[in-house]
């Protein structure tokens, strides 16, 4: 078995109960409880009448949803180019071995930092312009 524990607030609920004990309770007022349900009422059926706008964004999406699919559908489109177009893909001229790809670079970096280094001054050769004298001397 346990034993109780004091309550330090026993003496407090004590005091609240006789307390309330004392307060009366008021008689039923039949004309107060008309004019309160009378109010409830009246509050209810204002709250039904007014309009509801709470739609009024949604169908306002709906409608610019609408709005720019019929211009998407009414906008022109050109159903095939005038005029074909060159591509240019580079500007300097071709030379006869293609530049690498990634997986040749790949390739040459097993092979070691000669091969790799070789493969990109090729490569470096036909996409950059030519240097300056200036850059192609030794330095002393």
């Amino acid at each position: 078995m346990s034993t109780p524990t004091p309550d330090d607030d026993q003496s407090m609920r004590d005091a609240l109960q006789r307390d309330a004990a004392r307060v009366s309770e008021p008689a039923f007022d039949a004309a107060l409880h008309y004019e309160t349900m009378r109010r409830v009422r009246a509050l209810a059926e204002t709250k039904s009448a007014t309009p509801r706008w709470h739609l009024a964004p949604t169908l306002t999406a709906a409608a610019a949803v609408v709005a720019l699919s019929a211009l998407i559908a009414l906008w022109p489109h050109s159903s095939a180019p005038t005029k074909p177009r060159e591509v240019v893909t580079s500007l300097a001229p071709r030379t006869a071995a293609p530049r690498a790809s990634l997986l040749a670079y790949q390739a040459a970096a097993n092979d070691g930092d000669a091969a790799l280094l070789a493969l990109l001054d090729r490569d470096a050769s036909t996409l950059l312009p030519a240097s300056s004298p200036l850059f192609n001397a030794t330095l002393p």
